[in-house]
């Protein structure tokens, strides 16, 4: 233990503008670490809305410091102020302009570590015809390197990436779920005989998520013989672009645009398949829920997503990212002679083995203690 605390004081920097994978693996981090009984977590959250709520119903510290109303230096002096009075000893950050103004937080409250967790790739690309945003990139790398001790990758392939621009303080920890909660919370949903299998993809509904090719993916589904139905689960500024590609490929009244859903899971749990169809990922939420839900999964071979199928063990994944790999995958799902049951039993096994909360909680907690130490 550190001398004169018997818990050490761990604060989270983080967005929270949203409710979507970094958000949810923040407040799982919380949770279990305030369970652990070893660390207290405390918060410093950018936006008031559904993560600030869940930490404060759990009787975490959260300080709101909107910036929407407050510019980046008081944010800064927020941070400062909220580790002063909680008696931080490390700043987690989650996020890029999280890194930024929590090592600035940081040092102006003086507190000793920091750590930050990279929860997918960039969505931006950067490129020198973008000077502030590759500058910013720039001083981001920069403050890791020389003011941050410990870097968490949660995958294999964000670590590799990342072991290439922060040496030696990488550490990759897996994004987890409680799978018996989980699968106590949201028992699966019994589909009515005869049904049309109900296909969906979840997430904000931006570029990277490629819904496009979801929507096209249930088009060409429909026109090949399997009647199906898609179901979009999340919001986000492409919503009017999506829907007139849905009626411009004669497949909207195939579609049920559930917008935003909190929990996700209670959709989630009635769908047949789940496809993932996004450029790169980090370690989707989203697909750890339904491997713990025994719910099909096709996905694009890419980021960490290989990693948590097992290499297809317990999924089907798709290299051709494009309309026709996806359909020509649930397709082949959907055969009579396939068997789906065996690799559904092994994505349970798998995620409850390598993504459950016990041992991911245990290697941040070392993390924690050990970077102290140092």
């Amino acid at each position: 233990m550190i001398e004169g605390n018997s818990k050490l004081v761990v604060t989270h920097i983080v967005s929270g503008d949203l409710w979507a994978g970094a958000e949810v693996q923040v407040y799982n981090l919380c949770r279990a670490l305030q369970a652990s009984g070893q660390i207290t977590p405390t918060a410093v959250v950018f936006n008031n809305g559904i993560l600030s709520e869940k930490l404060q119903e759990l009787g975490i510290p959260v300080s709101i410091a909107d910036e929407a109303k407050v510019g980046s230096l008081a944010i800064a002096r927020s941070i400062a102020a909220h580790c002063k009075s909680h008696g931080t000893k490390i700043v987690h950050t989650h996020g890029f302009k999280e890194n930024v103004l929590g090592i600035l937080g940081k040092e102006l409250a003086g507190v000793p570590r920091s750590v930050r967790t990279v929860h997918g790739n960039p969505e931006i690309r950067l490129s020198y015809t973008q000077p502030y945003k590759w500058l910013i990139n720039k001083l981001d790398i920069a403050l890791g390197r020389l003011r941050q001790q410990a870097v968490i990758a949660v995958s294999t392939q964000l670590e590799e990436t990342l072991a290439k621009l922060f040496p030696g303080k990488v550490h990759k920890i897996f994004n987890f779920v409680d799978v018996d909660d989980v699968r106590r919370q949201w028992p699966l949903e019994k589909k009515p005989d005869g049904s049309a299998p109900r296909i969906g993809i979840v997430g904000r509904l931006v570029p990277v998520k490629r819904v496009d090719l979801f929507i096209g993916t249930i088009a060409l589904l429909n026109q090949q013989g399997l009647t199906c139905r898609g179901v979009i689960i999340g919001s986000g500024p492409l919503e009017t672009k999506l829907r007139q590609l849905a009626e411009e490929s004669g497949v909207l009244d195939q579609l049920d645009f559930k917008g935003f859903v909190n929990p996700s899971l209670d959709e989630l749990r009635k769908l047949d398949v789940l496809l993932m169809t996004s450029d790169h990922e980090g370690l989707p939420m989203t697909l750890l829920e339904a491997l713990a839900l025994e719910i099909p999964v096709v996905a694009h071979e890419v980021g960490g997503i290989p990693e948590v199928l097992d290499n297809g063990s317990c999924g089907w994944l798709v290299r051709d990212h494009s309309e026709r790999g996806y359909a020509t995958a649930i397709f082949n799902l959907f055969q009579p002679e396939i068997s789906t049951e065996q690799k559904l039993k092994s994505g349970w096994a798998h995620v409850y083995r390598n993504f459950g909360a016990t041992a991911n909680i245990s290697a941040y907690t070392s993390v924690y203690y050990q970077i102290m130490r140092n």
